[in-house]
């Protein structure tokens, strides 16, 4: 070949690799949050890996450990039986097997996102740490997996111990109002998960404008996917609650060959497979993995063996079903992906520029045979308790645009949903229709949304960060009963009885952080449920006897004392006792619960015992208000903490101090032109495919 066609060659190829690089800009806002803009979906996603990077690089080496259940290998003995389940449930080994079969376009995702990862940790070596693991894209499916696995395992150990009710840490807000209720004439969604606010259940907050994807809200750190947000279309929330998706099954073992269990009379091998877990500091833990065809063992008592089987054992899918999400561009676009079904038991919510409102009810739910209590273990030696498939989707509770124009599901059961819900258990199998009850948050959204007949985006806001505690009225109209004849001197001679019953009387019920009436309502209903007083005549408001008098006295006394005894005062202000913390630095933290059930604004807490301060560490976690406008979707947002995981950075708590802690949501700027004037910082980089 002559050197000149050579060249030319060379040159050639050159351009072409030129032609099909891009350009990727990252510019942050004033509270350091990303707004992602490429020409290509894969463009995108390597901006917000390497966004994702810059601010949280070790929470996403933590979540991949985590799904992956390598943790032990980097942080010790503690996380052995951690590891031990992800194994047990074979995140790391399905993904593994099954990340082929993921979508093409879904893969080149995932792969770019992790590429700049990687070309952020090759460009700032010092922030990697010695732990961080290998990176590969099955650890996307993994992270999904691991994540949803929580609620239906969750379901299982709640059967294992033999009682059907489900109890699960997590809880939600969300509620859509139709254009009809609002007073600018556009669909709001309310997106409000109430969920630990450390490790993978931390999103992270971006903006990404890239090929189909216009994406605004909040992602699994680990992964190129919206968990909850909108797009310029659509918006969607989802609240802990929904059908049963996950059976015991108890196997007869022979007593004389514990790994053979019978069957219709006959006798099955198990399978087994040897799991090795490498343990930092110690020598490797090596367990044999027991298995039936129900699935793998996680009990064994005796001659019995307790099985959990579960529809989601061979699913990846959750990543393509957000990713498709994301993608909608119509309600029945949204639906084609919802109806995935990899999502966990949920109540999922979505609401469109077109003015509807939707719910459905998330799971893969087993078709059980009649008969038996799948509420608790079942037999699993005969052919007649197995499954019959899955319920379809358009068997699942589901209801768009309600006559009410508005619904909300802040983790109640459907029937709960709005006045006069047309949702009845009686219309679907118990296992489709699930579990949830009602309760303050749900009744006190339900007050709210039923009441306001033009809301405006002001009244959206107030609504989803309200702080108001359920049955202060009641209480207040209880203390007026148990008042009544008590001589003033003997209020008087009470060191701060008379101050805090004057607070309380005059409360609104707001569980502001100036108020003092909160701390004393909390220390009331926690010294009236320890004396035992039935609280259903109070709510009632009967007249009260002089028996339940009598205890309701000695329950204003109990509380004066107590915060006596703990703060030195009663006229103590919920913000000094209620908080939030990052590092050395606290906020007041309104909202949250007194004692009568959460307030709207929930706020699960760990108490400091030396000095009877309360911090926040779970419940709202990462709001989103969404005005659907067609053209012009705007929304809300707000974390207790801040973009960054750098304490030396202005985002590691600026969000909790100025927003969290003050009751406020700042604007997402969404809309591109939005974004004008508000940029903090920019950075350009090169993607190449």
């Amino acid at each position: 070949m002559r050197m000149e066609t050579l060249t030319a060659v060379l040159v050639l190829a050159a351009l072409a690799s030129l032609a099909r690089a891009e350009t990727v800009r990252i510019a942050r806002d004033e509270w350091g949050v990303p707004h992602i803009f490429a020409e290509t979906e894969p463009g995108g996603a390597y901006g917000l890996g390497w966004a994702q990077a810059e601010d949280r690089l070790e929470q996403l080496f933590w979540n991949y450990r985590w799904g992956a259940g390598t943790m032990a290998e980097a942080l010790g003995p503690d996380w052995v039986e951690h590891d031990w389940r992800a194994h047990l449930v074979g995140h790391q080994e399905v993904c593994r097997e099954k990340y082929a079969s993921v979508p093409a376009d879904v893969r080149a995702a995932i792969e770019a996102f992790q590429r700049g990862v990687t070309d952020y940790m090759a460009a700032h070596p010092e922030e990697v740490p010695e732990w961080a693991p290998p990176i590969e894209p099955w650890m996307a499916l993994a992270l999904g997996r691991a994540i949803i696995f929580e609620w239906p395992l969750g379901t299982a150990a709640s059967e294992l111990e033999r009682r059907g009710e489900v109890e699960l840490p997590f809880s939600s807000n969300e509620w859509a109002v139709r254009p009809e209720r609002t007073a600018e004439g556009h669909t709001i969604i309310c997106i409000d998960p109430h969920i630990p606010w450390d490790g993978p259940f931390r999103f992270y907050e971006f903006r990404l404008h890239a090929g189909s994807l216009n994406l605004c809200g909040f992602g699994p750190v680990g992964a190129p996917t919206l968990g909850l947000g909108h797009n310029q279309h659509l918006a969607w929330a989802n609240t802990t609650g929904g059908p049963d998706t996950a059976d015991i099954y108890v196997e007869e073992c022979d007593p004389d060959n514990p790994r053979r269990y019978r069957y219709d009379g006959e006798w099955r091998e198990m399978t087994v497979r040897q799991v090795s877990i490498t343990v930092k500091g110690a020598e490797p833990v090596v367990r044999e993995l027991e298995s039936t065809h129900h699935g793998p063992v996680i009990l064994r008592e005796g001659h019995r063996a307790y099985a959990v089987a579960c529809p989601y054992f061979d699913q990846v899918g959750l990543v393509t079903q957000l990713y498709r999400m994301g993608q909608a561009t119509t309600l029945t676009a949204f639906k084609d992906a919802l109806f995935m079904l990899q999502l966990m038991e949920q109540n999922t919510m979505v609401a469109d520029v077109e003015g509807n409102i939707f719910y459905f009810r998330n799971g893969r739910v087993p078709v059980r045979p009649p008969g038996y209590d799948f509420t608790l273990p079942v037999p699993g030696d005969t052919s007649k308790t197995e499954w019959q498939g899955l319920y379809p989707p358009d068997r699942l509770v589901q209801l768009g645009n309600p006559p009410q124009g508005y619904m909300q599901n802040n983790n109640c059961g459907p029937e709960f949903m709005m006045v006069g819900s047309p949702l009845k258990a009686e219309d679907y199998p118990p296992e489709v229709w699930g579990w949830g009850n009602d309760h303050s948050r749900s009744i006190r959204g339900r007050e709210l949304l039923d009441a306001a007949s033009r809301m405006t985006v002001q009244e959206a806001i107030a609504i989803t960060l309200d702080t108001h505690a359920q049955g202060v009225e009641h209480w207040q109209a209880a203390l007026r009963q148990a008042r009544e004849g008590v001589p003033e001197e003997i209020i008087t001679n009470e060191p701060g009885l008379a101050e805090a019953l004057t607070a309380f009387m005059a409360w609104d019920g707001y569980l502001t952080a100036e108020t003092t009436a909160g701390p004393f309502y909390k220390a009331l209903l926690e010294a009236a449920q320890k004396a035992g007083i039935d609280f259903d005549p109070i709510y009632r408001e009967e007249r009260l006897d002089d028996k339940q008098v009598h205890a309701i006295r000695m329950a204003v006394l109990a509380a004066v004392r107590h915060l006596y005894d703990t703060y030195g005062k009663t006229a103590v202000a919920w913000g000094d006792i209620h908080r939030i913390q990052r590092g050395e630095r606290s906020y007041p933290a309104p909202g949250g619960d007194a004692g009568s059930g959460s307030t709207l604004r929930a706020i699960g807490t760990r108490l400091d015992e030396q000095t009877g301060i309360a911090y926040g560490e779970s419940g709202q976690s990462w709001t989103q208000l969404v005005v659907l406008e067609p053209g012009n979707v705007r929304s809300f947002s707000a974390t207790p903490y801040g973009q960054s995981d750098h304490p030396d950075s202005p985002h590691y708590f600026d969000q909790g101090e100025k927003l969290f802690s003050q009751l406020k949501l700042k604007d997402t700027y969404f809309q591109p032109g939005s974004l004008e004037g508000h940029v903090e910082s920019e950075q350009f980089l090169t993607f190449k495919p």
